[in-house]
């Protein structure tokens, strides 16, 4: 086989330096890149890399901006990018005056691996990807290991499944080589730790694609097909649930792993490429109807003659193409391998203690106050931070349903109410809303449902439904609002129906949750008239009852407290614009300053401008913990009661210098979070083997617990649990046991991201 039909043969450079580019050369760059090395470009055309730019209209755009530099022959475009540059300077490339020299510089793992290589251009059409293509291929392909070094955890997690993908296709023994462990190193170390290893593995993978395409170079054989491994169900869940086309294409292999070791695929090769994919794969969003991921798999442009083409492997390094597979095989499939995943047991352990440097982000408690704020003032809202956390985004889909227009920015989140007409509809058609696990968006969005007459149905998890929300529906209830629990087919929760006027007086027992008092004070932002809440009783967790208050005062509402009644009223700042930056979630924080003070080199890099969140009070607290070295100690925790799973572990580590018992007191509502937190955390610890005694207001623990690396620590679903459970790795120096670890997902996605970064791993028992 010649050079010449297996394609050009890729250039490995150390620096952006070390490229020439040639005079009449074009250079168009992602802007995104850091500007350190856009710096280093001749005259780049910058362009906003995505699935915009990979259409007609902005590929016109781009030629404009092009002949705008150069009018004749001769002339190079150098794509400096990702996949969507590439895909899209190559089309150009191909098209510009009946084609142009065109090289590319790729920028990605996934490029370098994949896309930058076999001369495949394409733009979508609609909604539908890659539909209008040619064949180009780059006459030079440099591969420059500084954006390697300077690339995100996340994107180079998608170059290793484009990856590992090719080495399934092509290479049994270097798929045999590799384990789980050595994916997890690859691709969650510092680039230094991992140089010499990744660049022969790119090599590798490269020269098994290029082998691929020399075979079938205009895809006229169907010998190419097989690099759509993974592809078919991943367009799909792209379109339907926005996954990134890496994270897609995982969940796409995880499924067809299933469905050839239902068609005879070893199952010890099965296990094997379960095994090397683990590492990859990330928490799926909520997927939808069947038969809106069907629509989606059918409309791919893999098909032949009206069938679908899917590609399985018949053993590792043996690849084939079958039309016997429906679109409901591909989502049965899907749903049985993301319900192992979710369920399956992890082992976690501290391996290699890193100084890794993490950004959190924006805070859940903050962000979903503001969006609430946001959605009913009438002035325009600027929120700057993001946060993927399900509560934030279950909090913004509900907001939406609800009718309430809310647009994500680069930044942040944008309302424009000033702009917004009047929304006309049918006062009966009823809304539905899902809202996950969160008591907050709950709470949050049923209080203002009860604001519109139109009926609203809340479908709540069993776990969502059992936590008390009795004294916020009395209030609601007293008010005129009509509210009815359902147990039916769709499932269970309440439907509810709003008050014709709103009340001027809520009295309100804030007694298990604060939560219910915020709930009715958000209103006040787009409330009629002025309104009074009377608190009966005490609120536990008052630090996020005043993060509330401060919010809405900032916002533009005048509040007013004397005793146990809170004046809530307008000002005219409510028609002006705002802006606010949100702060990083502090609980997600929390986590690692407990680590750091058991001795771990973690920085989370970023201190609160504006301690608006109980949880950055954990400092104080872990200073209070120091004073246990001299005798045992009681810690009140009725601020920041959330604060316990990671504080008490830090009791159980020697390394924090812990010699004494110490009592934490002030979180018997704990009892009434997404698990029975406080008795449910004392039995995970106890089966651990940890002397944990629980008080009717308290817990008491003392330090040094035996390991116990086998014992099960059982997390409930609950994300603080799984939090804790992690740094129980880093207390006991060995493995442990921790079921539903993807629960975090709730308040911090990249948890476990972080962790591995930080030196942790994550080993899956039965997924």
């Amino acid at each position: 086989m010649t050079e010449a039909s297996e394609g050009i043969r890729p250039e490995r450079v150390a620096s952006l330096s070390d490229i020439i580019m040639p005079e009449h050369a074009v250079v168009v760059a992602d802007r995104r890149l850091p500007q350190s090395l856009l710096a280093r470009l001749p005259h780049p055309l910058l362009v906003d890399a995505g699935e915009k730019l990979k259409t007609l209209e902005g590929v016109g755009t781009l030629a404009e901006h092009v002949l705008q530099r150069r009018t004749g022959r001769p002339l190079t475009l150098v794509a400096v990018g990702g996949g969507s540059v590439g895909d899209a300077v190559g089309f150009l490339s191909s098209i510009l005056w009946r084609g142009v020299d065109l090289w590319h510089v790729p920028t990605t793992l996934v490029a370098m691996v994949d896309s930058a290589h076999g001369g495949k251009t394409a733009v979508n059409l609609g909604s539908a990807k890659n539909q209008l293509g040619t064949y180009y291929p780059a006459s030079r392909v440099l591969l420059v290991e500084e954006f390697l070094a300077t690339l995100p955890v996340a994107q180079r997690r998608e170059g290793m499944v484009e990856l590992l993908k090719v080495l399934w296709l092509g290479d049994a023994g270097a798929t045999w080589a590799l384990h789980g462990r050595q994916i997890e190193q690859l691709t969650f170390a510092p680039f230094e730790e991992i140089r010499s290893l990744l660049g022969p593995m790119i090599d590798h993978a490269v020269a098994i694609k290029r082998r691929i395409v020399a075979s079938d170079p205009r895809e006229e054989r169907g010998l190419r097909t097989v690099l759509n491994l993974g592809h078919t169900l991943a367009h799909a869940l792209e379109l339907t649930t926005g996954l990134s086309h890496g994270a897609a294409v995982a969940w796409g292999m995880a499924a067809g792993i299933d469905l050839a070791a239902e068609r005879g695929l070893p199952s010890d090769s099965a296990a094997q490429c379960r095994d090397t994919l683990f590492p990859l794969l990330t928490p799926l969003p909520e997927l939808p109807d069947d038969s809106v991921l069907h629509a989606a798999i059918d409309r791919d442009k893999k098909r032949s003659d009206g069938h679908l083409r899917s590609v399985l492997l018949r053993d590792v390094g043996t690849p084939s193409v079958t039309t016997e597979l429906s679109a409901a095989d591909w989502t049965a499939a899907l749903r049985a391998v993301a319900a192992r995943f979710r369920g399956a047991r992890v082992r976690t352990a501290l391996t290699t203690p890193r100084a890794a440097s993490l950004r959190i982000e924006a805070s859940k408690s903050e962000l979903n106050r503001a969006l609430v704020i946001a959605a009913q003032r009438m002035g325009r809202t600027v929120i700057n931070g993001h946060s993927e956390a399900d509560d934030v985004r279950c909090m913004l889909r509900g907001l939406r349903t609800l009718g309430y227009a809310i647009e994500e920015t680069p930044r942040g989140y944008l309302v424009d109410n000033l702009n917004r007409g009047f929304r006309l509809g049918d006062e009966e058609e009823e809304r539905t809303l899902f809202v996950c696990e969160g008591g907050t968006t709950f709470r949050f969005l049923l209080a203002l449902a009860c604001t519109n007459v139109k009926p609203t149905k809340f479908l709540l998890s069993p776990a969502l439904m059992r936590r008390p929300h009795d004294a916020l529906l009395r209030t609601l209830r007293s008010g005129g609002a009509t509210i009815e629990e359902f147990h039916d087919g769709s499932g269970q929760g309440y439907v509810v129906r709003g008050w014709q006027r709103m009340p001027q007086v809520f009295s309100v027992d804030p007694s298990q949750s604060s939560q219910y008092v915020s709930a009715i004070a958000l209103l006040a932002v787009g409330a009629e008239a002025p309104f009074t809440i009377r608190l009966l009783g005490d609120p536990v967790s008052r630090s996020y009852l005043d993060l509330t208050y401060a919010m809405l005062e900032q916002a533009g509402v005048e509040i007013i407290a004397h005793g146990d009644v809170v004046a809530l009223n307008q000002s005219d700042r409510l028609n002006e614009k705002w802006s606010i930056e949100i702060e990083a979630d502090q609980s997600s924080s929390a986590v690692w300053n407990v680590a750091h003070f058991l001795g771990h080199p973690i920085e989370t890099g970023q201190k609160a401008r504006i301690p608006r969140q109980p949880d950055g009070a954990v400092e104080a607290y872990l200073i209070k913990l120091r004073d246990a070295r001299r005798a045992p100690q009681e810690i009140d925790l009725s601020a920041v009661p959330d604060l316990l799973p990671v504080l008490a572990v830090a009791v159980l580590s020697a390394a924090g210098g812990v010699t004494h018992p110490v009592t934490f007191t002030g979180v018997a509502h704990l009892r009434h979070k997404e698990s029975n937190r406080l008795d449910a955390f004392a039995a995970s610890l106890r089966a651990v083997g940890v002397n944990a005694e629980v008080r009717d207001d308290g817990l008491m623990l003392h330090p040094s617990p035996p390991p116990q690396p086998d014992a099960l620590f059982e997390t409930h679903g609950d994300h603080r649990l799984v939090m804790a459970g992690m740094l129980l790795a880093l207390v006991h120096k060995g493995d442990v046991l921790l079921d539903q670890p993807w629960s975090v997902a709730k308040s911090y996605p990249a948890f476990w991201d972080d962790a591995r970064r930080a030196g942790w791993t994550l080993q899956c028992e039965g997924c």
